[in-house]
């Protein structure tokens, strides 16, 4: 290879950026589930030409999160109470494989930081913000089993859950139990005992799925 014949990338390319920007807003709940969406509208919204809205709604095509129908309507995926219930069956067993593999190689550093971002759960101004740790402190967690294509079947599946916590999360809810989940998945962590950190992972995904599942049939029963 000739020197300098690849350079460093310098920056997001639009495709990308339209592409994240597409995703956090399906992950949110900004575009909540079962919305209709149009490229042209994506196109305008964003200020940017049709190819990169094309681009990244394959991109989100791949991972489930839109659907293209035979007329080429486009919509939101919409997952009904039992599909939302076989992805946190699924997600149980995969997340608590990673859980328990990083309690066995558990570094001191990981327990620091996934007690640090617990610290920072508790004085959470809003439950957007509350979210945003909670996710950061199980993938802390999972990335520290260092099982990399395990993360990213947990990852895929973590974000087509994620639209439904955003949209059916509750500012009034009560989040002790599942602070008392991460407690003992910290308790677990310390005393490098995997499958105490399994049983509260599980335990924590189950209340999870009481609220997705609960905020699903509640919105299909208003339509």
């Amino acid at each position: 290879m000739k020197p300098n014949t690849l350079t460093p990338v310098i920056g997001l390319t639009i495709n990308e950026i339209v592409y994240r920007k597409l995703l956090k807003a399906i992950l949110s709940g900004d575009l909540p589930p079962g919305t209709p969406i149009t490229i042209s509208q994506l196109a305008a919204t964003l200020r940017v030409s049709l190819m990169p809205v094309r681009e990244a709604l394959k991109r989100l095509e791949t991972q489930n999160l839109i659907q293209f129908s035979r007329n080429r309507r486009i919509t939101i995926t919409e997952l009904s109470p039992s599909d939302v219930e076989e992805i946190y069956r699924i997600r149980v067993n995969l997340e608590s494989m990673a859980a328990r593999r990083a309690a066995r190689r558990r570094e001191d550093e990981t327990v620091e930081k996934i007690q640090h971002i617990m610290d920072e759960m508790r004085v959470a101004e809003n439950v957007g913000e509350l979210y945003g740790k909670n996710r950061e402190f199980h993938f802390s967690i999972y990335r520290a089993a260092n099982m990399p294509i395990l993360l990213q079947m947990i990852e895929g599946l973590y974000h087509r859950i994620s639209p439904y916590i955003h949209v059916y999360i509750d500012e009034a809810m009560d989040y002790s139990a599942a602070i008392s989940c991460h407690e003992g998945i910290i308790r677990g962590m310390r005393e490098k005992n995997p499958g105490e950190v399994a049983k509260w992972v599980s335990r924590d995904l189950a209340i999870s799925a009481k609220i997705s599942i609960r905020g699903l049939k509640r919105l299909q029963t208003e339509r």
